[in-house]
């Protein structure tokens, strides 16, 4: 059902979201080794089919097999591990360690922060009436960026519960525009360099699940226009 489906797509987004905002700590491993978020693993994957989504399923199954495996292992041992990744992958700390930081004015060829892509995406937030925290992070960076097309997503899930066609296509209209416009023209290319340089297997499950998420919306809005 078209609300459902918006609504899973919607928690995708928002937890891959929360993956590039938050630096691991200890509560950040007990919530992947809760039984809750277990469900949320095996609710998505019931979703998507795993011939036409390979990338998708892969991530799924990289994040689900590496959570199994720290199960004995302390918090504080994992958060570690984790914390020293996340930071070589996401934080752009130095050239040479890792890849340059996930901004989309730096991933569009300015190579700079607050950059023309920054304002773009400023404008594209203001226009849709959501109101976004940008407190934590800059409004181009690939976590704020990936909640933001949660929020649109939960938004048309809401629409077409209240049986609003006309708001819920104006929805998916902004959602199509959002994921042109920005999100598949940088955040696949990262993503790749990330799979390749990550030291956990969590965090290349995070870049498989990212890029197929993307890739399942642009194959759907491509075969829907």
């Amino acid at each position: 059902m078209l609300n459902e489906l918006a609504e899973i797509r919607s928690r995708v987004y928002m937890l891959l979201s929360y993956f590039y905002l938050q630096r691991p700590n200890e509560d950040f491993v007990r919530k992947l080794k809760s039984k809750e978020f277990m469900e949320i693993l095996k609710s998505t994957s019931s979703h998507f089919e795993e011939e036409a989504y390979p990338q998708i399923m892969e991530g799924l199954k990289l994040i689900e097999t590496y959570v199994n495996s720290i199960r004995e292992l302390s918090e504080e041992e994992i958060a570690l591990d984790l914390a020293v990744d996340f930071t070589r992958l996401f934080r752009g700390v130095k050239e040479g360690y890792g890849p340059p930081p996930p901004y989309e004015s730096v991933w569009r060829g300015e190579g700079r922060v607050w950059g023309e892509w920054t304002q773009r995406v400023l404008k594209e937030y203001a226009d849709s009436g959501i109101g976004m925290d940008l407190s934590d992070e800059l409004p181009d960076y690939i976590g704020i960026e990936l909640k933001f097309m949660s929020l649109l997503c939960f938004k048309e899930a809401e629409a077409i519960k209240n049986n609003d066609a006309k708001m819920g296509l104006e929805l998916q209209q902004l959602e199509k525009k959002f994921l042109f416009d920005h999100l598949t023209n940088w955040i696949p290319k990262f993503c790749s360099i990330v799979k390749k340089e990550a030291k956990t297997p969590f965090y290349k499950g995070v870049a498989d699940l990212t890029i197929g998420i993307l890739e399942y919306d642009r194959s759907t809005f491509l075969s829907n226009a």
